[in-house]
């Protein structure tokens, strides 16, 4: 006998989860920690990088946009997992997908106020409200809207760039070296509260961008959860391996960006707005070329599996270590605290980057092997659901074997 429960619904359990989203939602989280702590750095130093500096240009070429769009991807997909689960169990699924939104919204104000500048979760949660217009719209809607989005993000370039062509006497593009985060700079930390919020207006005046290509994706994943890609993805190699083909060729094209502002320099401006036109969208290409390499790899070479799943745990934890990642990089970094980002090189950066992610995950897992879940995902669930079922306390789990053969 089946019976639906009254109420606000209950979380996925452990069982239920999709092993190679935790998977690539970890790995994401890695490429965000060391763009962010590249930006941190950067920043405190006024963007003055050296052109030759190969560990950077690495960094800027291939994780900046690349994995916060990735991250956006898979925040779709957990929405239509989350709604799905929630229809099945509540009569007002959208309620229970609006608190939750409101609540990750309150730790996104809350991590701007007393953390770092550079918040997520505040864009993800207002942002978020939008996709319960396509819950229940089909697969074909959905590609449509998809479709549009893309072509109007390649177009808008292509229109500034002619009007610019056209309207010499127009304003020139904000150069990097004249931006700067004040809560960055600051000497103390009660200094860097008072300017955190004058910095994020600064930032939010100009992020229409990005967050159009966060709710890009967001509806990307929505997409590839209605047309069940992720399930029983054994069966659909050759699907996975079309979708692979398509992504490697569009990020070429795209990262053909970077052969462009080489060897064609800043003399040529139609070259400049061609890589400018190429670069703008190769968060979308870039990401999704990330996770379908990792979906053939996973499929394909069975032998990994079981390396990549050191992945999941921090993939599993994912909003306590993103948390975790700002305190640690501020506190590392900026001037009121240890103050490194004045002394520290590229190498030192990436390397930081690295520990940071290590620490996270040995945190993890030693954290999932008493409790189900992180610190802040359990508080996450309880405020959104009322309580969770069971003790915090897990009963082993072999994730390892629960993977799909």
């Amino acid at each position: 006998m089946i019976v639906q429960k009254e109420g606000r619904g209950q979380p996925v359990s452990l069982r239920e989860r999709v092993h190679f989203l935790d998977i690539v939602r970890g790995f994401a989280l890695l490429g965000i920690i060391i763009v962010n702590y590249f930006l941190i750095v950067d920043s405190v130093k006024g963007f003055e990088m050296a052109s030759d500096d190969v560990l950077h240009n690495l960094v800027s070429w291939f994780a900046e946009g690349k994995f916060v769009t990735l991250f956006s991807f898979l925040f779709g997909v957990g929405f239509m997992i989350f709604m799905d689960r929630a229809a099945q169990k509540v009569d007002s699924p959208n309620k229970l997908f609006a608190r939750r939104l409101s609540i990750l919204l309150g730790f996104g104000i809350l991590h701007i106020t007393f953390v770092w500048v550079g918040d997520i979760l505040t864009f993800y949660a207002v942002s978020g409200f939008l996709l319960l217009a396509f819950y229940k719209r089909t697969a074909k809607t959905v590609l449509r809207w998809i479709i549009a989005l893309i072509v109007f993000q390649f177009l808008t370039p292509v229109f500034t760039m002619l009007y610019n062509v056209i309207n010499t006497a127009g304003s020139k593009n904000p150069n990097f070296s004249e931006f700067t985060l004040f809560s960055h700079t600051t000497l103390t930390y009660m200094e860097s509260i008072s300017t955190r919020w004058t910095d994020m207006v600064t930032m939010a005046a100009g992020s229409f961008s990005m967050i159009y290509s966060m709710f890009l994706m967001f509806l990307l994943g929505v997409y590839f959860v209605k047309m069940e890609f992720f399930k029983d993805m054994e069966a659909k190699k050759f699907i996975w391996k079309r979708i692979w083909i398509i992504s490697t060729i569009a990020f070429l094209i795209t990262q053909s960006s970077i052969l462009l502002d080489m060897f064609n320099l800043s003399e040529n401006m139609l070259w400049k707005d061609i890589s400018s036109v190429l670069g703008q969208n190769g968060g979308l290409t870039g990401s999704m070329f990330y996770m379908s390499t990792f979906a053939m790899l996973f499929l394909y070479v069975p032998q990994l599996r079981s390396p990549m799943m050191i992945f999941t745990k921090v993939g599993r934890m994912s909003l306590t270590c993103y948390l975790l990642h700002s305190i640690i990089g501020t506190v590392l970094f900026l001037r009121y605290g240890f103050g490194l980002a004045d002394h520290i090189q590229s190498a030192g950066t990436f390397m930081f980057s690295l520990a940071v992610y290590f620490v996270l995950m040995s945190f993890s897992t030693l954290w999932l092997k008493r409790f189900k879940y992180g610190p802040m995902e359990l508080i996450w669930r309880k405020l959104t659901y009322g309580k969770v079922n069971g003790s915090p306390k897990a009963t082993p789990l072999h994730s390892e074997k629960s993977i799909q053969k």
